[in-house]
């Protein structure tokens, strides 16, 4: 079998490569499941990641999901949870097409219900029809030895909207990317992730948000901890295109730094080629506040528990997005487990 995916969560524009981060190489492990023939309109939607990804995850499907929101439908939850365990592998195929002024939210969720390694690669593409909006979340909790992948493709059409939230907490190499092209009038795409490293894990974003339709608008919004000898990249690529014109385009990153060891790459980017367009980018990358660490220590609380309160005041505004209070409460306490072991 294959061993590793060689060119996944590429910049659409290449650096200097002696940066390491036009693209990156992803470890797999063992795979079963059988190829996935996507319908057309599907298969021409790009994802963040690439083809190499979203062909792998085709190629080897456990799980398909076609998900077809009728035409005015009023807001529902579609809710795919995958618990692993004894080595559990899974490729989850997801397409999503939002018929005009639909309303839906999906929900999915990789949890581990043991410590034995898991295999996760997901392929989600979504199609957003006129005026209607998708809320997808998407949740990751795998055991420490787990590799997970997360590929995900968007086309807006006019007046779409698309919110992607995503929880990259766990896995030993946890790798996300997304894609999204606002082709419609007035459509708009954002994203709030979070992520977390420690020990040695390995964490590979890569977000790309292309405008073509006029008066689009795009946020993208990344936080984040890295602990131990973490290692972690994040691409935010805004890209104009010839005649968005009035188009929007925000993104920032926020990094909290808890350990000299960790490796931090960040690669906010512009591309245009459009006159009329208004974009933003900003990182923020530091270490914790030593004066409200130690006024949170004078008031009784141990480092951990204290660098834990920290990192989930930057956490919580997305973990409050996603509509499952369960979900929301092994967030916590996963970090709080975490903490305690840094």
């Amino acid at each position: 079998m294959q061993e590793t995916l060689n060119r996944v969560n590429e910049l659409p524009v290449p650096t200097w490569n002696r940066l390491g981060v036009n693209s990156a190489v992803f470890p797999l492990m063992e795979a079963g499941g059988k190829r996935q023939v996507l319908p057309p309109e599907f298969a021409e939607i790009k994802t963040g990641m690439g083809h190499e990804a979203a062909d792998f995850a085709a190629g080897h499907c456990t799980d398909y999901h076609l998900i077809e929101v009728p035409e005015g439908a009023g807001q529902q939850l579609i809710a795919l949870p995958y618990e692993f365990k004894h080595n559990k592998s899974v490729a989850d195929v997801t397409l999503i097409h939002a018929k005009p002024g639909s309303r839906v939210t999906i929900l999915q969720s990789y949890v581990s219900g043991d410590d034995t390694p898991a295999f996760h690669t997901g392929l989600t593409k979504i199609l957003v029809d006129e005026g209607a909006e998708v809320k997808l979340v998407q949740v990751q909790l795998l055991s420490d030895q787990s590799r997970h992948y997360s590929d995900v493709g968007v086309k807006l059409g006019d007046r779409a909207k698309v919110e992607l939230v995503q929880t990259e907490l766990g896995g030993e190499a946890a790798f996300t990317g997304a894609f999204a092209l606002l082709a419609g009038y007035q459509s708009s795409f954002i994203s709030d992730t979070i992520y977390f490293g420690d020990e040695k894990r390995r964490i590979d974003l890569n977000y790309v948000a292309r405008h073509t339709g006029k008066k689009t608008v795009s946020q993208m919004n990344a936080a984040g901890a890295l602990l131990g000898e973490s290692d972690k990249v994040y691409r935010g690529t805004i890209d104009f295109r010839n005649g968005a014109r009035r188009a929007v385009g925000h993104e920032a990153e926020n990094t909290l730094l808890f350990s000299p060891d960790a490796r931090n790459r960040t690669v906010p980017l512009i591309l245009c080629d459009e006159e009329d367009v208004e974009g933003q980018h900003a990182a923020t990358i530091g270490k914790i506040n030593a004066a409200v660490l130690f006024y949170l220590q004078s008031r009784g609380l141990t480092e951990a528990q204290a660098k834990q309160l920290e990192i989930e005041a930057q956490f919580n505004p997305t973990i409050a997005k996603i509509p499952d209070e369960g979900l929301q409460s092994k967030i916590n306490d996963y970090l709080g487990r975490r903490m305690q072991l840094d």
